[in-house]
């Protein structure tokens, strides 16, 4: 068996890879150990995603959010507290009698205990700032693995050995750019299609659930060449937390996926048709950030 990524030998690898990382939320997209070898799924962790979920809106979103890390603990974000002249790291959590917040500053404790303490001010991020190499190759590893993982599990080696192995290469320049940087930032597009906190229903299956993150490929123009070959425009769009983000699996440029939408109403490729709008957790909690909150703009 020999990694997606990098071509070596992987049989003894034991690193199982989450295509979003679990301190995402992500619990059910990941490819079985061996087919990303522990060197790269070891990169992509402490170069990609750390460096990704440091971002002051990766750390803002978990935290509000209340999505856990890997080891199962809440994110601390960076607090103000303007009338004592002091900032320091809280934790935040719903319980059952209101909001928590948890932070290691005993004089910090002493005056809100006091009540000389009343506010609290925290930085209000909506979107990842844009363009960002990191993200952007975060997006090209996420689109590498989902091309082998939509495969289904028992046609992973034939799709290793004959789409992604290091005898075909068909996505090199992809590859290689998620895992070594090589070559110019690959353009994506990035907008908010609904707010944080939406959940949904769906008709078909009467059942209703907050979606985190959803993804899939969208091939928007294809040309088929009169000896059988085709040639086609393939993006992975993944939606996280409400933030659409697309990138072209086949070339640097974007501008195809935003003529794309340009001609299908900026209608997002992963929208259900099933699925209806019931709620919102923004309407009753401040703190998510809704889709068209005047604040954003």
């Amino acid at each position: 068996m020999e990694c997606i990524f990098c071509h070596k030998d992987s049989s003894t690898s034991k690193s199982i890879e989450h295509i979003i990382p679990e301190s995402l939320g992500n619990k059910d997209y990941f490819l079985p150990a061996g087919y990303v070898c522990d060197e790269c799924n070891h990169y992509f962790a402490i170069k990609v995603e750390k460096e990704l979920l440091s971002q002051p809106y990766f750390v803002s979103m978990r935290s509000r959010n209340e999505i856990l890390t890997k080891k199962g603990k809440f994110v601390r974000e960076k607090m103000i507290f303007p009338s004592a002249l002091k900032s320091c790291e809280v934790e935040m959590r719903t319980t059952r009698n209101g909001l928590m917040a948890a932070f290691n500053d005993t004089e910090l404790y002493e005056l809100i205990k006091a009540g000389k303490i009343r506010t609290m001010i925290s930085s209000y991020i909506p979107e990842p700032e844009c363009p960002n190499t990191i993200m952007s190759r975060f997006l090209a590893k996420c689109a590498y693995e989902y091309f082998l993982y939509i495969m289904g599990k028992d046609k992973y080696n034939l799709c290793v050995q004959e789409l992604l192995g290091s005898k075909i290469d068909t996505l090199k320049d992809l590859r290689e750019y998620a895992r070594y940087g090589k070559g110019k930032d690959w353009q994506y597009n990035q907008r908010r299609i609904y707010s944080e906190g939406d959940c949904f229903i769906n008709q078909s299956e009467n059942i209703h659930y907050e979606i985190l993150h959803e993804m899939k490929f969208l091939t928007a123009e294809y040309k088929r060449y009169p000896n059988g070959k085709v040639e086609a425009e393939i993006y992975f769009i993944i939606c996280i937390a409400g933030i659409e983000y697309a990138i072209c699996i086949s070339d640097s440029d974007i501008s195809g996926y935003q003529k794309w939408l340009e001609k299908h109403n900026g209608i997002s490729p992963l929208t259900d048709e099933t699925e209806t709008l019931i709620f919102s957790l923004s309407n009753v909690n401040s703190i998510l950030i809704k889709k068209d909150d005047d604040r954003i703009y």
